[in-house]
């Protein structure tokens, strides 16, 4: 992940998982957060400071900023003027700047000549060197991340796992002129047992906190790969830096900033694969809205989805949107996105969470062509959780996956289908209503399990009512396990009447919709192995139904 300057993310090196927290959650809890993103620290931190005056940062023995460092040099390309130096806290190499200075360009290359984003605006100062800055060209200055000037303010002190750039908008003015922080050697200073060095320079001794931990993300050391850090931060964080030229994040925030940015990580540097790290967390948080998790750089195979299954350019249509409207949220803009082409959005984020389903060891039940992108293999498995409840409810802009034969979805608000599995490959039915549903159970003795997909964008709708067969059945037959439901009923009756062969009442079992389902334990509770008779109402034909356990 890469931690942002007020939401312009940083790359946070450990997979984040959110604390199950709610009924709604499962039962078994996710491994607790090691870390979090900096980002909204960032975002308070500039609300905290607006208005204010900024004082220097102060260093201990009257030091100041430019004694930390000496000569600085500057590495230009067709694009981009990266200032570093050789000497000091903030010292790099030339191979570092070398891959900055080929990785930048690539980045560039990617979000303005391919897929036709606005170009990142420079500022005409960089921010920690205090040098100018050739016109026409963009700003990466490559400084040691802990000790940067005024670190509170621009946000480098919430790194507290680490992190591998930033993007700031540098001039209050005008946020859309920005400049890129690169860290100079990924290492950072950990949160406890700080060590502090010493530097002579210009005659001064000076101390600070000493980066000695080094940035590890996906088992990866990115002190000893540091060609493969830079690589991924260049895309990440140029890109924040062309999101800036749509819509103000100190001002309009959305989830999408790190969404986005994680999501173009796989795109352009599909062999680093730093986003399975955070996919985690979608799977801890079933019926939990995905614009509000702690670890937004999840979302991310959002983007992969809509980018690989949709449209390339999806997303200059989502940023040209917020341009537009930046009071919209993302849903809304997606929403818009799909009306313009006359698609559902409740349609295609089930198709996405019907493919996100099929995660990890789960891949190999479809073919690779229904996979949201090449690396779902790799990814955890998605968490399929027996069903409590016989009637779904979920927010909107989230999903749940049950495991069980039956469910009532006569008051589910939402789309829903179901995957079906059989020797290990799996069938999707969608169920599209009511008919379909009854179709699914009544055939649960042809598969060996069944998984319930439900997703709910935002407005959805309930499954609607259709009898495609007008005849009152039992289902299933014979009943085994799960529940037991009977459909259509009449809705001039209110109780469905259950005798044994010789006509002694078992149960009246009253319902309000057309489907009703019995639980097992119910069932098993009333009804021994054998033949039963049914009926809806006290009056009328019955009909038989085999009960085997």
């Amino acid at each position: 992940m890469r931690f942002t300057y007020a939401g312009v993310c940083s790359k946070l090196l450990t997979a984040i998982l959110f604390m199950a927290i709610s009924g709604a959650f499962a039962s078994e809890s996710a491994p607790s957060i090691e870390s979090h993103c900096g980002t909204m620290h960032a975002v308070q931190a500039h609300a905290k400071n607006k208005g204010k005056n900024i004082v220097a940062r102060t260093y201990p023995g009257q030091c100041k900023v430019e004694d930390y460092y000496d000569s600085v040099y500057t590495r230009k390309t067709d694009h981009f003027e990266i200032f570093y130096t050789l000497k000091g806290v903030h010292a790099t190499t030339k191979a570092f700047v070398d891959s900055v200075a080929t990785d930048m360009e690539m980045a560039w290359n990617f979000h303005v000549n391919k897929m036709g984003m606005k170009n990142p605006i420079a500022t005409t100062q960089t921010y920690h060197y205090q040098k100018p800055i050739e016109p026409g060209l963009y700003p990466i200055e490559i400084v040691d991340l802990n000790n940067v000037r005024n670190s509170d303010i621009v946000g480098t002190d919430g790194c507290t796992s680490g992190c591998f750039g930033i993007t700031h908008p540098t001039d209050n003015s005008d946020p859309q002129k920005t400049q890129i922080f690169l860290d100079n050697d990924f290492y950072f200073v950990p949160t406890y047992n700080i060590k502090y060095g010493n530097i002579s320079i210009n005659g001064k001794n000076c101390t600070y906190p000493e980066p000695s931990a080094p940035l590890i993300s996906y088992d990866r050391d990115y002190t000893k790969k540091w060609g493969l850090g830079i690589r991924v931060t260049a895309f990440h964080e140029l890109y924040h830096a062309v999101q800036l030229r749509y819509m103000d994040f100190r001002v309009h925030w959305s989830f999408w900033f790190e969404a986005s940015a994680s999501g173009v990580e796989e795109i352009t540097a599909p062999d680093i694969d730093d986003y399975i790290s955070h996919i985690s967390q979608i799977f801890y948080t079933p019926g939990f809205p995905l614009d509000q998790m702690e670890d937004s750089y999840a979302m991310g195979i959002l983007y992969l989805y809509l980018y690989n299954h949709y449209d390339k350019h999806f997303d200059k249509k989502i940023w040209e949107g917020f341009a537009k409207n930046p009071n919209t949220d993302f849903k809304e803009q997606l929403s818009n996105l799909f009306k313009s082409k006359n698609l559902s959005a409740d349609s295609i984020f089930h198709d996405f969470i019907t493919r996100l389903a099929f995660s990890g060891s789960r891949s190999n039940a479809v073919d690779s062509s229904y996979w949201i992108c090449k690396d779902q293999p790799q990814w955890p498995s998605a968490r399929f959780f027996t069903n409590e409840a016989t009637s779904p409810k979920i927010e909107p802009f989230s999903y749940y996956y049950y495991s069980g034969i039956d469910m009532d979805l006569s008051h589910y608000i939402g789309k829903a289908s179901v995957i079906q599995y059989h020797h290990d490959k799996a069938s999707i039915k969608p169920i599209v209503n009511t008919a379909s549903l009854d179709t699914i159970q009544s055939q649960v003795n042809s598969y060996d399990s069944l998984v319930w997909v439900f997703s709910r964008f935002e407005a959805s709708q309930p499954i609607p009512a259709e009898v495609r067969d007008s005849t009152f059945k039992a289902y299933p037959t014979p009943w085994r396990s799960g529940n037991l439901c009977f459909s259509p009923l009449p809705l001039d009756k209110d109780f469905i009447e259950i005798r044994t062969r010789r006509g002694d009442l078992v149960m009246r079992e009253p319902y309000t919709t057309a489907t009703h389902c019995i639980d097992e334990a119910t069932v098993k509770s009333n009804m021994r192995p054998g033949l039963y008779r049914f009926r809806a109402g006290t009056k009328g034909k019955t009909k038989d139904i085999l009960i085997i356990y």
